[in-house]
């Protein structure tokens, strides 16, 4: 990351996009406070943000081979009193009492979906929730990153599939080489594919032109 100095109001759906290397994961991971920037802050309130601040989907998530789906979630219940798993598993359906590495991809991200998004806190990031999942399970997420919203709740969210973010988000913003270029309301967001082909274009003729 590099000179950033942003804003995001509260209690919006904030999508963040870029290409590969852009400082997507690096910016989220500064938000939920697993990378330390070397300098730097980020605030909630004008209060240094907390780990215990933040519910955070990786992109890819770490799972113990030998416990089971319920197991797994019931880490995440010792250290959220409020945390319930009940409506979101009648969406889900996934076999909690077998082991997690009997799991599918898909039902790996649904089970780290089910663990994050039932967490109490003010602030959700979620890295590339929509990889990995079918079309109605992406449904789902989307119908509860809104209903997030709805609960007063700050969600930051990257996806490589634009669609969803253009259904679910208040403001859009693209990362490029570890800073913010240009950020979209909702009135421009029919803006935002035209401007990412134009950097994908552009890192081609590099790629290319370095290749050659």
């Amino acid at each position: 990351m590099n000179n950033i100095n942003i804003n995001f109001p509260k209690k919006n759906v904030h999508g963040i996009v870029g290409l590969n290397g852009a400082g997507k994961t690096t910016f989220f991971n500064s938000l939920a406070k697993t990378l330390k920037p070397d300098t730097g802050y980020v605030t909630l309130n004008n209060t240094a943000l907390s780990i215990k601040d933040t519910a955070y989907l990786e992109t890819v998530n770490f799972f113990y081979s030998r416990i089971t789906g319920m197991e797994y979630l019931k880490i995440f219940k010792q250290t959220n009193p409020d945390f319930s798993l009940t409506i979101l598993q009648d969406y889900f359906k996934l076999p909690l009492d077998e082991l997690v590495e009997n799991y599918s991809t898909g039902m790996k991200k649904k089970l780290a979906l089910l663990a994050v998004l039932k967490q109490n806190k003010p602030i959700f990031v979620l890295d590339e929730p929509f990889n990995g999942l079918d079309l109605e399970t992406n449904k789902i997420v989307e119908i509860i990153i809104t209903t997030l919203k709805q609960k007063d709740k700050t969600v930051f969210v990257s996806s490589h599939i634009i669609e969803p973010l253009l259904t679910i988000c208040d403001s859009i913003h693209l990362l490029d080489k570890g800073v913010f270029v240009k950020s979209f309301d909702k009135k421009d967001f029919d803006k935002i594919e035209d401007e990412l082909f134009s950097k994908l274009k552009d890192e081609a003729k590099i790629n290319i032109a370095t290749a050659i």
